[in-house]
């Protein structure tokens, strides 16, 4: 039997781009059925860390997603590994099976651990080469899109965070939220607490967010909204850290450690999950997310973009 993660993305890869709405309704059948100890939040994580995996990509605004076209492509300094990531609808799994079977591929499946509380993610796919032809022609072979190291070049033409689209104010006396940088979570107020990140439910239903800056108004994302609020208030905030890995021969990457509250942005996400191909790991303890892979430079570019200062940690 499929697993539950892999049998979503093979869903999700099948329709091909749909409403949140109605996929987050498949989310809980499949729940109900098969993971009882998921909690509410579940199905919208599972769908960020889809996001960060290129399975799928999400307009949040307009709450529409699509499953995302089949890539191929290096881990950066991994010792000849890429990661096949994208949509898997039946017809590829037969490819890539059929590629295996011949011997014209190595594929090897490791899953990305998530607690009960989380929907199962989909394993994630890696292959091994020797050269770069060799996994240009692989790609070929799988008719799948080759690109060279998606987590260089993404790194190297991530956006500076900013306010650019103006917003109306809320209208008065309607509920409205403000995001409280400290507890690291969005609170009820009666009436702007000067400038911040405010959320705030529209007469359709949707909630949006829009940062207050010197009185006037922006539309944002949440996570977009979280850095600029923070990079303005406190570019030394401490909540991205990286650190070198130990292992000889390992000096080039790191991990990189995101402070619970503060989660990143799609493009940063994405970025720093396909240093390593598989899903941040959850710190309890901690109370942070760890993505593993990760070159300092790559890091430095993402804390840079969002107006924050990296620390390292070499302990």
């Amino acid at each position: 039997m499929i697993d539950p993660g892999d049998l979503l993305l093979r869903w999700m890869s099948e329709l091909g781009k749909g409403a949140l709405p109605d996929v987050k309704q498949g989310m809980w059948w499949l729940a109900g059925a098969r993971c009882p100890d998921v909690e509410p939040g579940a199905p919208g994580r599972w769908l960020r860390d889809a996001v960060s995996l290129a399975y799928l990509d999400i307009d949040w605004r307009n709450r529409r997603w699509c499953a995302a076209p089949p890539v191929l492509t290096r881990l950066p300094h991994a010792r000849g590994l890429a990661v096949l990531t994208g949509s898997r609808t039946a017809a590829f799994e037969k490819r890539l099976e059929l590629a295996v079977q011949d011997g014209l591929v190595e594929v090897f499946r490791l899953p990305s651990a998530r607690p009960s509380r989380d929907l199962p993610l989909p394993v994630s796919l890696f292959v091994q080469f020797d050269d770069e032809a060799e996994l240009k022609e692989c790609a070929r072979g799988l008719g799948v899109t080759y690109t060279p190291c998606f987590a260089l070049q993404g790194a190297a033409l991530i956006p500076p965070v900013s306010l650019e689209a103006r917003a109306s104010a809320p209208e008065f006396g309607k509920p409205l939220e403000w995001y409280d940088l400290d507890r690291r979570t969005y609170q009820w107020v009666r009436r702007p607490q000067g400038d911040g990140l405010y959320r705030i439910r529209q007469g359709d239903g949707k909630r949006v967010c829009q940062v207050r800056r010197d009185g006037d108004w922006y539309a944002t994302g949440h996570e977009e909204g979280i850095y600029t609020v923070l990079g303005q208030q406190d570019p030394y905030a401490d909540v991205l850290r990286w650190l070198p890995d130990k292992e000889p021969g390992c000096e080039l990457t790191g991990t990189l450690h995101v402070d619970w509250g503060y989660p990143l942005p799609d493009l940063h996400r994405r970025v720093a999950a396909l240093c390593s191909g598989l899903a941040p790991r959850i710190n309890e303890l901690a109370e942070n997310l760890a993505y593993d892979n990760v070159p300092k430079d790559v890091a430095e570019k993402i804390a840079d973009s969002l107006g924050q200062h990296l620390t390292e940690n070499n302990e």
